[in-house]
């Protein structure tokens, strides 16, 4: 069955930038020319000749208290104004018009703010209510959600430059599968000292404002938000919103080549352009303008004319203008602006010129629009950005509702054929699974401190942090975490899950130790597992396998070093440290070591990510966007900062107690940490049956849904939270076209504490209590130690090994259970699971549902 892509329409936008403060000013700021490439205000005195975009204009966040505003961060507080924007200018005023929108937000720097008073030395500035609230990479995404009572799901998009051009595609695709009737899409960047100095120190900054494609070569960086509300068209129209222009379909790609420049022969460009046309349905004739990335680089700037040269016979005909003129590099909010910027001039026949044009440079020699205004009628255009480790992201939009022809696709059902594992328990999915059904669990549990020596040395980091100080402090702050907490945490060891005796050279056949970090390595030992799993080789085929990874702190060694390396003199910051202190660098990692082409996207929503990722790779294969996708997340034990305060405010554990990670427990009082990773290999089921491979289960379902509590600290009612959940799963229920009582077993993926352990099983037997009240409830999050990213996917590999056997193994270590109307599994149960639930949530309050059915093994 063929199914018409739906049509989907662009209903609101909001914006900020250096030339503007809403959408109207910078549609003036637009038609005026205005540049806001200025000498730095913030990092002059840092820098020689620094020159930055920055927003200097004093700001209003209606609706939010000073006591709100003064704990979140420039990431969160202007994703939040120019998202309300955008939905008041979309008259999305009702809040039960809410209930079912997605939010997706892309960022590149997100969680850097509260500590940079430690970054730059600044101690007696710290704030630990600002760092509990905004110092996480995911709050930014908690935070806008709770503050706009959006409830349709949330994810954070990290794949730095293509970040926001990224989400709008994710947002595009819920909307394609009926998970959201709309879409916030926002892109927010604020400029920090590390990303400055990152940039600068790498010398790809210019002294003056940047002039794409002429002149000396260079980009200006810059800081803005931007918004767009993006609507089912049949939906847009029932409601009477106002239609600013359509999205019309868009595709990312891998280079595969290296983790900054641009591969010279433009080959990653050129696949993700063609393919953006190929799922709208058209060809290089109907694009009439293309709003490049244009950053001013000269490797930049000459590979993406080499891309356009070789994806459009008539290119000598096709304007080409970049934005970044006018407002620099936003990062992971560019791509939002400069679409906005489009559709806000495009409609009125005018084409974008490039300002600070002189003469082009060599190889460069299109029509950039040179600093005026073309005339023009532009019904389709193309919209580029490319990001550091070869990320690439184009979208083809209209500034009008266009009478067109629209593209089909076949849905295809999605198959999981291979399984990577890494874990304390091991260091593949055979012999991790083969011990837990041996009875042989026994994890590798090692301090986070190796010895009295550093503890010690901890000690006096944290007084000069001055972490226990009341005066930076708050009611939220005094509640949640005390100086006896915090020494505690010290003195009594916080233990871990560790991943031991690994040497990746047994394993991998490209191994660069230079270059690999431990959560790199992780990820790319189970990519490869998972690869091998599913008995599939790349031989020059590599765009047709997509990476999608999910991250939660991320890269924490290599940003602890080149934080580390910014005082006292941030011109001699470690410049190979910085890309690799991206949230895309583990997917970078993996693509360029196995030749990774495909769709690639890095999410880092926070806890279970991977399952979000997973959630987003299901729908490529679904959408017949990509035939195989590699999906999943990874996780290092953070650094000792992080779990310290996660220990003191009670979700991690003090305890050198191997057992007391007990889910669900009466006495549970928390989680163990682990590292590792999770990693599936997914695609059309019967491109599976066709390579006549084994299917270890099929994805038939999934829901996705958030609450709007985190800002509520002392909740105490799991009820708040367990609606989400229930929406969910009934999500799940509708997709797969099944009910409660024909699902046999279901696996929760709570970590430990109260509230998780409560709203998740109020979640379930909300909906089995009357159907199906008897099923099995497991979750195995205790055997491997909560591996934040990814212990949901490490639920579902267990699951898949349960339809195999055709037994379930118990809960770990849990003596008394807080619910006696469920039916734990507490003795191994011979049982054959045809159909399975998996729960996981976020810490920030998004919770996932997803079925599985058996596969053809076992």
């Amino acid at each position: 069955m063929n199914l018409q892509r739906k049509r989907v329409v662009v209903t609101g936008m909001g914006h900020l930038s250096s030339i503007a403060s809403n959408i109207d000013e910078f549609k003036q700021a637009l038609y005026d020319k205005k540049c806001g490439i200025k000498p730095s205000k913030k990092y002059l005195p840092f820098f020689d000749g620094a020159n930055a975009s920055e927003i200097l204009q004093d700001l209003t966040y209606e609706g939010l208290s000073q006591e709100q505003i003064k704990n979140l961060d420039n990431a969160a507080l202007w994703a939040y104004k120019v998202g309300y924007e955008a939905l008041k200018n979309g008259k999305v005023d009702d809040p039960a018009l809410r209930v079912n929108m997605g939010l997706i937000i892309g960022v590149s720097s997100a969680g850097t703010e509260a500590y940079i008073p430690i970054i730059e030395h600044r101690y007696e500035n710290f704030s630990l209510g600002k760092s509990l609230i905004s110092g996480s990479f995911s709050s930014c995404s908690s935070i806008v959600a709770a503050l706009l009572n959006i409830q349709g799901g949330f994810e954070l998009i990290a794949t730095a430059c293509t970040a926001s051009t990224n989400a709008l595609g994710m947002g595009f695709d819920n909307i394609q599968n009926n998970k959201n009737k709309y879409s916030l899409i926002i892109g927010t960047e604020p400029l920090y000292l590390p990303t400055f100095a990152g940039f600068y120190t790498l010398k790809a900054m210019k002294k003056t404002p940047s002039s794409p494609f002429s002149g000396e070569p260079g980009m200006s960086i810059g800081e803005g938000a931007g918004a767009i509300l993006i609507e089912e068209y049949e939906h847009a129209v029932a409601r009477g919103a106002t239609i600013y222009g359509e999205i019309i379909s868009y595709a990312t790609s891998g280079d595969a080549y290296h983790e900054t420049a641009p591969d010279p022969l433009a080959t990653g460009a050129v696949q993700v352009m063609n393919k953006a046309m190929e799922n709208a349905g058209i060809t290089p004739q109907d694009i009439q303008y293309i709003n490049a990335h244009g950053t001013g680089t000269d490797a930049n700037d000459r590979s993406e004319t080499l891309a356009m040269k070789k994806v459009f016979p008539n290119i000598a005909s096709i304007p080409v203008s970049s934005t970044k003129s006018y407002v620099g590099h936003n990062i992971g909010s560019a791509g939002i602006i400069e679409l906005v910027a489009c559709l806000l001039t495009l409609k009125e026949d005018k084409i974008l010129p490039t300002l600070n044009f002189t003469t082009p440079r060599q190889n460069c020699d299109l029509n950039y629009v040179p600093n005026e205004f073309q005339e023009g009628h532009v019904k389709m255009f193309m919209k580029n950005n490319y990001a550091f480790g070869g990320n690439n992201c184009s979208i083809i939009a209209s500034p009008h509702f266009l009478d067109r022809k629209i593209s089909r696709y076949q849905p295809k059902r999605v198959a999981i054929t291979g399984i990577g594992l890494i874990s304390s328990l091991g260091h593949n999915y055979t012999t991790i699974m083969s011990r837990l059904w041996n009875g042989d669990n026994a994890a590798t549990y090692l301090p986070i401190f190796s010895d009295e020596e550093e503890k010690l040395t901890y000690r006096e980091r944290l007084k000069r942090i001055q972490v226990f100080d009341s005066k930076n402090g708050d009611d939220f702050v005094k509640n949640y975490t005390t100086e006896e907490k915090l020494n505690n945490t010290i003195d009594g060891f916080t233990y871990t899950h560790r991943v031991v005796d690994l040497d990746p050279r047994k394993y991998l056949r490209r191994f660069d130790p230079r270059k690999a970090i431990a959560i790199s390595t992780y990820a790319l030992l189970a990519v490869t597992q998972s690869m091998k799993h599913a008995q599939r080789k790349i031989k020059r085929d590599g765009q047709n396998i997509g990476l999608i990874l999910g991250m939660s702190k991320g890269p924490q060694e290599v940003v602890a070093r080149f934080l580390d390396s910014i005082y006292p003199d941030p011109n001699k910051v470690r410049t190979s440290e910085f890309p690799n202190s991206l949230m895309n660098a583990v997917a970078t990692f993996c693509s360029i070591s196995e030749g990774i082409k495909g769709y690639n996207t890095t999410l880092a929503t926070g806890y279970n990510a991977g399952v979000g990722a997973l959630t987003y790779s299901y729908e490529l294969i679904r959408q017949s966007l990509q035939p195989q996708v590699i999906t999943g997340g990874a996780d290092e034990i953070p650094a000792k900062e992080v779990v310290h305060i996660m220990s003191a405010t009670g979700a991690l554990q003090v305890t050198d107690d191997n057992t007391a990670f007990r889910v669900y427990d009466k006495e549970s009082k928390g989680y163990l940490m682990g590292e590792g990773a999770g990693i599936l290999f997914l695609e059309d089921y019967q491109h599976a049956l066709d390579r006549n491979v084994p299917i270890q289960a099929e994805i038939i379902g999934y829901g996705k849904a958030n609450d709007t509590t985190y800002f509520d600290f002392n909740a105490t009612d799991p009820k708040k939270k367990s609606v989400a959940m229930t929406r969910a799963i009934y999500q799940a229920f509708n997709e797969a076209k099944i009910d409660a009582t024909q699902v046999d077993l279901v696996c929760g993926s709570s970590h430990g504490t109260a509230l998780y352990n409560e709203f998740e099983l109020e979640a379930i037997h909300t909906v089995f209590s009357k159907n199906n009240s008897q099923i099995p409830v497991v979750n195995y999050c205790g055997y491997f130690g909560f591996i934040e990213s990814c212990s949901g996917i490490l639920n579902i590999a267990t699951i898949i090994e349960i339809m195999r056997r055709g037994e379930i193994l118990p809960i770990p270590y849990t003596k008394s259970f807080i619910r006696d109307d469920l039916s734990f599994v507490t003795e191994p149960l011979k049982k054959q699971v045809s159909i399975a639930l998996v729960l996981a949530s976020t810490e920030g309050g998004n919770h996932y549902a997803i079925l599985l059915k058996k596969g053809n093994v076992g």
